[in-house]
């Protein structure tokens, strides 16, 4: 959401996208503020969400692998 007001693509003025923007902020602000506080400064634009979504596919494939080779060795 943060990408489509910083680009013009939605007007943060509109009450709906406000309250959504406002919900969706206290959701993910408890996750998100400390990674901002290691990535450096884009501007207006906010990688932060795509550098959580990365950081648990990670560790999910890492999971997965870990599950996998137990499961191998059990068997």
């Amino acid at each position: 959401l943060n990408w489509l007001i910083s680009f013009g693509v939605i007007n943060y003025h509109n009450n709906f996208v406000s309250m959504i923007g406002e919900f969706l902020f206290k959701l993910t602000e408890p996750v998100l503020a400390p990674l901002r506080r290691w990535l450096p400064s884009l501007g207006r634009v906010d990688i932060s969400p795509f550098v959580l979504i990365l950081g648990i596919y990670f560790v999910r494939q890492v999971l997965y692998r870990l599950v996998m080779r137990i499961l191998a060795i059990g068997a």
